[in-house]
């Protein structure tokens, strides 16, 4: 299993008070984690014993009060009941991957307060430097070859996304 140790963007305590990830409007939402096989591995445990995927791998949600919650969520203090072994996707977000039919594009999610805040400082300059060297590591170029099926396809939501760059290796 790959390393996927992924410095952290937005603060814990940041994300602890924000009130948008893991929540969706729709059950089936295209936001929801999609698991890759590295992913599935580390939460095998929970994925046997209950009812936590679809069949295409997205982590299912919860309605509470016509709401959609991740199944890990805790809504009360917006924890997270497998922060350690999270998805690669939620260690990513606010960034995104996104399958377009040319490329794996590498995007920021705008809709994040945080991002919105921090875009144009150097912090978020530092971020994405780090971003693409993590991304060139052989380990990851390999994950990611190996877990093509983790990507969406977010065109639909391009007013929301900044693009970054693309992954030209896989």
């Amino acid at each position: 299993m790959t390393e996927l140790s992924l410095k952290q963007f937005v603060p814990s305590e940041v994300c602890l008070k924000c009130k948008g990830c893991c929540r969706y409007k729709e059950a089936d939402s295209i936001w929801r984690p999609k698991l890759g096989q590295d992913d599935q591995t580390s939460l095998a445990e929970l994925i046997t014993a209950g009812d936590v995927l679809d069949a295409q791998a997205y982590i299912k949600t919860i309605q509470v009060c016509g709401d959609h919650f991740c199944r890990f969520l805790n809504g009360g203090d917006s924890t997270c009941s497998i922060y350690s072994k999270r998805p690669f996707e939620c260690s990513l977000y606010p960034f995104i991957l996104s399958q377009t039919p040319d490329a794996v594009r590498v995007y920021v999610h705008l809709a994040c307060p945080y991002v919105q805040d921090y875009l144009s400082r150097a912090i978020y300059d530092s971020y994405v430097a780090y971003l693409k060297e993590f991304f060139h590591r052989p380990d990851i170029r390999e994950f990611l070859s190996m877990n093509k099926a983790m990507f969406h396809d977010y065109s639909a939501y391009a007013p929301e996304l900044l693009h970054l760059f693309d992954l030209i290796f896989l």
